[in-house]
């Protein structure tokens, strides 16, 4: 029996493909992503423009400004068909360790780091939680599991991430980091989004063997201390390979302070290895977004860091301020339609609660010049008969939290139809649109059909001096998105 058992264990944590060196799905995934989904190259690109306007923004005497520590909510999805893929807890709280502690410099090995590229490594200031709160707002241990009938998953397709494909939809990704543990096929070990991936698809995959250390990782491989989690992590904030895109000296990572080098560097180097005759210190394969082992790297660059804090602050800004880690609660809210915010006088507009943080139990909304005035649904619907700007409050709470939310003229009521107002005038003639109609133009005609006043709308109260012109008849001739109208108004004095 004994020997059975014995048996068994050796499949269960042992009996796994042996890499020989690390393969990051990261390149090939994203160049699939670019033809599989319209608009992602362009906000990659734009995610990058933010990156690097941040990045000028902060330096200052040639020095990255310091700023307190964010820290990212994190959610592990355990996609598993087998009883080694289901990992411990213990095996996933060790890769939260791990994380933090490479991200932090706090990582034992760090006195491993060569003297001349010591300079260069750094804290980045970034940490990690396990949530402790769902999407619903209830308490979660930050580890979600599913039995798939899937043997393995492929980067390309992404199946993992989608129910209806074998495997689990994200959380939300404005307060999570997914990241997504399954057995991946062609000896992939990782990959990850870049910023400005779709929702639906944004975080981390690793291959179940790669996660946390030993003891709670079993499996014998060059890759079962964590650093695959830190490597996806890497680019999941927008670090390309270290290397570069391709094969040689002339590609960049774009972080100043990584030394260029020809390509990957892979197993586990010692002394000074030089690829590219422009870095004096060859290559830095001790970086966690090179290809080496496990076991040879320990250190992001001060340019690393600053990059991936200033992705925080810019395309990931959202996950900032996450209280998916903390007992805590946060009212906000939305129009339902996009936009439902300038409407004409009474129009309805239906209000979203977009709260975050644990669940509340009660709803208290206020609506100045709304009708009903006050309402405790959690979704309510509210009419405006009166133009004007109406603040907006929703204070949510529980049994032990409250928080309010006040938006200032949240609601802009405008005239349900063009207006000319006063008619006759004597000083002023003004002009108000309602919603959904955009003036473009407004000319002042006289009776012999001559322009004497020609202006651009651009503002929905557009308001005229006639102080100076003589008393008698005009028209304004309004051209807007509705077309053309003329208008006849007196002037008297």
């Amino acid at each position: 029996m004994r020997v059975i058992l014995a048996s068994v264990l050796f499949t269960l944590y042992f009996a796994v493909p042996c890499l020989a060196q690390r393969a990051c799905g990261t390149d090939t995934y994203v160049q699939a992503l670019k033809q599989r989904y319209i608009g992602f190259e362009q906000q990659q690109q734009q995610a990058e423009q933010a990156v690097q306007q941040a990045l000028q923004q902060k330096q200052q005497n040639g020095h990255y400004l310091r700023q307190a520590a964010v820290v990212i909510p994190v959610v592990f999805h355990v996609v598993h068909s087998s009883p080694a893929q289901n990992i411990s807890d213990e095996q996933i709280l060790s890769q939260l360790e791990i994380l933090n502690a490479d991200f932090r410099r706090k990582n034992k090995d760090a006195a491993n780091t060569p003297s001349y590229f010591a300079p260069f490594a750094t804290d980045t200031e970034i940490e990690f939680c396990l949530a402790t709160t769902d999407p619903n707002g209830a308490p979660t241990t930050g580890i979600t599991r599913t039995l798939t009938s899937r043997s393995s998953f492929s980067d390309v397709a992404d199946d993992v991430k989608f129910t209806s494909r074998g495997g689990i939809d994200a959380w939300d990704r404005t307060q999570y980091l997914n990241i997504w543990v399954c057995s991946l096929s062609n000896y992939i070990i990782g990959y990850a989004t870049p910023p400005g991936a779709p929702a639906a698809i944004d975080g981390v995959v690793l291959d179940f063997t790669t996660v946390g250390a030993p003891p709670f990782n079993r499996f014998n491989s060059p890759f079962n201390l964590g650093r695959t989690a830190t490597h996806e992590v890497g680019h999941w904030l927008g670090l390309r390979h270290i290397w570069g895109g391709g094969a040689t000296c002339q590609d960049s990572d774009n972080i100043a302070d990584t030394p260029n080098q020809l390509a990957e560097n892979v197993g586990c180097p010692s002394g000074m290895v030089s690829s590219c005759t422009d870095a004096p210190f060859g290559d830095m394969y001790q970086n966690y977004m090179d290809y080496t082992d496990d076991a040879c790297m320990n250190l992001f660059t001060q340019g690393q860091g600053a990059y991936m804090r200033a992705v925080l602050g810019t395309s990931r800004d959202a996950i900032t301020r996450s209280l998916a880690c903390a007992y805590a609660l946060r009212a906000e809210f939305t129009t339902a339609v996009a936009n439902d915010t300038l409407i004409a006088a009474g129009s309805t507009v239906k209000f979203s609660d977009a709260s975050v943080g644990v669940k509340p139990i009660s709803y208290f909304w206020e609506f100045e010049g709304g009708v009903p005035a006050t309402s405790t649904l959690q979704n309510p619907t509210v009419t405006y008969p009166q133009p004007g700007k109406y603040d907006v409050k929703l204070t949510i709470a529980n049994d032990k939290l409250s928080n309010t939310q006040v938006k200032e003229a949240y609601i802009h009521t405008t005239v349900s139809d063009l207006v000319v107002y006063p008619n006759p005038a004597s000083r002023f003639v003004v002009i108000e649109q309602p919603a959904r109609v955009l003036v473009r133009q407004v000319e002042l005609v006289n009776q012999l059909g001559q322009v004497i006043y020609v202006a651009e709308a651009r503002d929905r109260l557009l308001r005229f001096d006639i102080s100076s012109m003589p008393a008698g008849v005009y028209f304004l001739r309004i051209t807007s998105t509705n077309g053309t109208v003329i208008n006849k108004i007196s002037v008297v004095k």
